[in-house]
């Protein structure tokens, strides 16, 4: 037990809390080996500490991220003991769970009068779906394909696919073309492009380590496929600050990078917690809400679900409110949501969803208008447009309006 309250300045509270119980009660059924995320000084090379990963035969290297100083393993207590006294370890991470969004559109915002009034259509604009998978739907793939790649950091597979259903719904809120429905479903960005990042699984669960490779993964190929906006319907508990939490230092990267985060606020209603990486200033934290009739704009709003609080610093978030209340978006047949939610099925191809992972689509097609019409405004910029909208978290939450910023 010295040691590790020796070297707890290098840990976080979640690996520190975990070690100490395994510890102290030995006798417990405890898991032979921990996933962590292994956080390298950033003058120092990831490689330097790839060899002491695999000092213990039930040591084992998972997803990289190298653009963001983290290396991923799930390692045995002798070579983490080791490893927090190496000095080119900076902190050593749990490798935490992380969970989709979602509870049991578009005309509301001002999409069609972008599209009909200013032509605007999200083209050119690239968004990366973090999340469960894209399923290739015809809303996507007709009559040209607009999924430019799909990485899986869950199955390792390179063709396209969504087995949980909640990705390919975050997508075609964000960049449904209505195809399938003649135009009637279609989403804010109808001919933006989509990079499909799968960091969750079936049941909508993935860890730290996914996210982070995912969003390595996106500044990587930022300049290959243009990737101007990553999405991020997901999250996991905040209980510390964003300056000492992996998953928001890696949104934070990928803002340096010039690349807007978008992130769901969560689901637990107002007062609660808001989740990681939503807490951190520099992403847009996207709340949902609903109106009483959704094809009048300008209606006053009715409902407020999603959570809005004050981070641990004492940030004020949401940035801003979109619907995400019965929103219908594509669905991949046979995908857990399309065979456990059969009621909310609407014209086979699509469905009906709501929460903070939807309306954080729907603020994601918006941004792609804005880059549209105007390409060369930085994400500070982008951000200050959205969140001038919520000026004030404690009153009743205005409604965004792309029309008032066109």
């Amino acid at each position: 037990m010295e040691w590790i309250q020796a070297y707890k300045h290098k840990m976080d509270l979640f690996l520190f809390q975990t070690l100490s119980s395994m510890l102290q009660c030995s006798h417990l059924n405890f898991p032979p080996t921990l996933a962590v995320l292994i956080k390298q000084q950033s003058s120092t090379d990831l490689k330097n500490l790839e060899d002491f990963c695999e000092l213990n035969p039930l040591d084992k290297k998972g997803n990289d991220a190298p653009l963001l100083n983290f290396l991923c393993a799930k390692l045995s207590i002798q070579t983490i003991q080791l490893l927090l006294t190496h000095q080119e370890v900076e902190k050593i991470y749990l490798d935490r769970e992380i969970h989709s969004f979602l509870d049991v559109a578009s005309k509301s915002i001002g999409g069609a009068y972008a599209r009909n009034i200013h032509g605007l259509s999200g083209k050119g604009v690239t968004i990366a779906i973090l999340d469960t998978g894209v399923y290739p739907h015809l809303d996507f793939t007709a009559p040209t394909n607009r999924i430019l790649d799909f990485v899986d950091f869950i199955e390792g597979k390179s063709t396209p696919y969504d087995d949980n259903g909640h990705g390919t719904h975050v997508a075609g809120c964000v960049a449904g073309n209505g195809l399938a429905s003649k135009g009637k479903f279609t989403g804010m960005a109808p001919e933006s492009q989509l990079i499909g990042v799968k960091v969750l699984d079936k049941k909508g669960n993935g860890y730290l380590s996914s996210v982070i490779a995912g969003i390595n993964y996106c500044i990587e190929n930022k300049q290959r496929f243009n990737i101007r906006i990553i999405n991020l319907s997901l999250g996991t508990d905040s209980l510390v600050s964003y300056n000492d939490d992996p998953l928001a230092q890696a949104a934070e990267k990928a803002f340096a990078e010039g690349i807007i985060v978008i992130v769901a606020a969560g689901e637990s209603g107002p007062g609660c917690i808001i989740t990681s990486p939503a807490t951190h200033p520099k992403v847009i934290t996207v709340g949902a809400v609903a109106d009483r009739k959704m094809e009048l704009i300008g209606e006053e709003l009715a409902y407020v679900y999603t959570s809005y609080s004050q981070a641990i610093e004492g940030l004020i978030k949401p940035d801003v409110f979109f619907p995400g209340l019965c929103i219908t978006a594509p669905i991949p047949p046979h995908s857990i949501l399309h065979d456990q939610l059969e009621p909310f099925i609407v014209d086979k191809n699509y469905m009906s969803l709501s929460g903070s992972s939807i309306a954080t689509g729907l603020c994601s097609g918006t941004v792609a208008l804005l880059l549209e019409a105007y390409p060369f405004y930085p994400p500070e910029k982008i951000k200050f447009l959205i969140s001038q909208f919520q000026k004030d978290i404690t009153s009743k939450p205005h409604h965004f309006k792309i029309n008032e910023l066109l």
